[in-house]
């Protein structure tokens, strides 16, 4: 899947040019940092799990856990310490609010472009609790379900 060219505050990432643009301008951003953040972005709408992450940015090599920790920090510098959430145990969400996007390729980042200004959404607050991380679906509950409507 290829992205369009995304607006966030005062980023735009082309994905085509393999570029970010903070306020017009061509980010300073490595190779491996800029995967993740194509990968964030382009599933913005879930969590991605660590192990997800590991196999988009680093294809068929093992590498340490710590090589991802290393490449979020370096892009929560460059966008800001609530762009990435961190769900302990789970993984990472890209959580800026994207303001546009264009695939015709009619947007052009230039030093006067103007971008609006981003939305973010805050992630969750985990609070300890002795649940689980993530609910069992209930299988053979027809009956009791049908019970409790009527």
């Amino acid at each position: 899947m290829s992205l369009p060219t995304l607006r966030f505050g005062r980023f735009e990432l082309w994905p085509r040019e393999r570029q970010l643009y903070v306020d017009g301008r061509p980010a300073a951003l490595g190779a491996r940092a800029y995967d993740l953040l194509v990968a964030l972005t382009e599933h913005r709408d879930r969590l991605l799990s660590k192990s997800e992450l590991l196999e988009r940015v680093w294809p068929g090599v093992v590498v340490e856990e710590n090589n991802l920790q290393v490449q979020i920090s370096s892009l929560r510098k460059l966008l800001g310490p609530q762009a990435i959430a961190t769900i302990p145990g789970r993984g990472y969400r890209f959580t800026v609010m994207v303001d546009g996007a264009a695939d015709d390729g009619t947007s052009n980042a230039t030093a006067g472009s103007a971008i609006p200004a981003a939305t973010r959404v805050d992630a969750p607050a985990l609070r300890p609790t002795n649940l689980p991380r993530e609910l069992a679906p209930l299988y053979g509950r027809e009956a009791d379900l049908q019970a409790l409507r009527s």
